[in-house]
């Protein structure tokens, strides 16, 4: 499974957020990319859903806006991260 993670924020630097991503998941396999002002998305591979999800709520709780998604490719999991990160309100666990 592949999981994604998109983190946002304007006066936190991107440099900022990976050095916090990669301090996070130092022995997962991951992949980082820096994506316009202030956002950066990871993809992790094999990671159980509750440690993205763990991650993702500290970092809400840090002010930083997240968004998360799983599936079996980057394209699947970013979309469902979109989604989250455009209307978390609308997240249901499955």
């Amino acid at each position: 499974m592949l999981s994604c993670l998109i983190l946002h924020h304007k006066t936190i630097t991107s440099l900022t957020k990976i050095m916090l991503l990669r301090t996070v998941f130092h022995e997962e396999e991951f992949e980082i990319h820096v994506i316009g002002q202030g956002t950066v998305i990871m993809y992790l591979w094999n990671v159980d859903k509750a440690v993205i999800l763990q991650a993702a709520l500290i970092f809400e709780t840090e002010q930083i806006e997240t968004g998360f998604g799983f599936g079996d490719c980057k394209r699947n999991a970013l979309n469902n991260a979109q989604a989250i990160y455009n209307h978390p309100q609308n997240y249901q666990q499955s």
